[in-house]
């Protein structure tokens, strides 16, 4: 039992950190390099407490279930469990709920002595009050705001036994910084720019290469439709290179059998 677990609400941290290093809570305004901060948050939190990690969980939300490639990338990392929610109207549901449960659970079967938390949402806080009656100690970590304090509950903060404020310069910035726009296609002077169909089919070698074989397989079920999340990823990538497709209803047409020709292929 002398192991300690961390459960990690992605849209907490992604969300205060975009929010600190940009100014706006959008994810798509930060890079993330997932495999270092999830290293170095096991790093740090192992000296901390002396103790084995049992495992870290991930959670976020994810719309029709489909995973994103960040959250491909996160489940491949070493002693990393993922877990999904739902996204509804733009917004996560049941991922608390989800933590809750994994808490709760390990507590309860003396899977680990110490529970470490990056969460601010008070709907938690039952939670690790359950833990905490099972002998689970509850160290509490947060996403420092650009005027200082975190941006977490009172109550939640209060129920911990341990406040860890990370640090920017030590624990964030050098996981996590701000995407520049492009603002023009680099293009080789004499080299043709690619077409839509080129465009989709490198996204979908990309997408194929870092999903499972079920997860292929799952998706090739649903031709010709491509999930809502994954279209929309599909496009954000796309138009870096082609620019605004709002109204190119051909280009967009051979985006998404470019995508399609890829994933068939694979």
């Amino acid at each position: 039992m002398d192991r300690f677990a961390i459960f990690v609400d992605a849209g907490y941290v992604l969300a205060g950190s975009a929010e600190l290093i940009t100014g706006v809570k959008t994810r798509s305004a930060i890079q993330v390099n997932y495999q270092s901060l999830v290293s170095s948050i096991v790093d740090m939190l192992e000296h901390r407490s002396g103790l084995q990690l049992l495992r870290l969980y991930w959670y976020d939300g994810a719309r029709l279930a489909v995973p994103t490639q960040e959250h491909l990338l996160v489940a491949r990392l070493p002693n990393v469990k993922l877990r999904l929610g739902r996204i509804v109207h733009g917004g996560q549901k049941g991922v608390d709920s989800l933590i809750v449960l994994d808490l709760t659970t390990l507590a309860r079967e003396r899977a680990m002595s110490t529970a470490y938390l990056i969460s601010g949402d008070e709907d938690i806080r039952e939670g690790v009050a359950a833990a905490q009656q099972m002998g689970v100690r509850i160290g509490l970590l947060g996403i420092p705001s650009q005027d200082g304090p975190p941006k977490q509950a009172d109550t939640l903060v209060r129920e911990a036994d341990e406040h860890i404020v990370l640090d920017r310069v030590a624990d964030i910035d050098p996981h996590i910084r701000a995407v520049q726009p492009v603002l023009q296609p680099l293009v080789p002077s004499g080299t043709p720019p690619p077409t839509a169909r080129q465009v989709g089919h490198a996204f979908g070698v990309e997408w194929a290469g870092a999903a499972t074989p079920a997860e292929v397989a799952n998706l090739k079920a649903q031709v010709p439709r491509i999930p809502t999340q994954l279209d929309a990823q599909l496009f954000q990538k796309a138009e870096q290179t082609l620019g605004p497709l709002r109204g190119r209803l051909a280009d967009r047409r051979e985006l998404r059998a470019g995508f399609w020709d890829a994933l068939m292929a694979s």
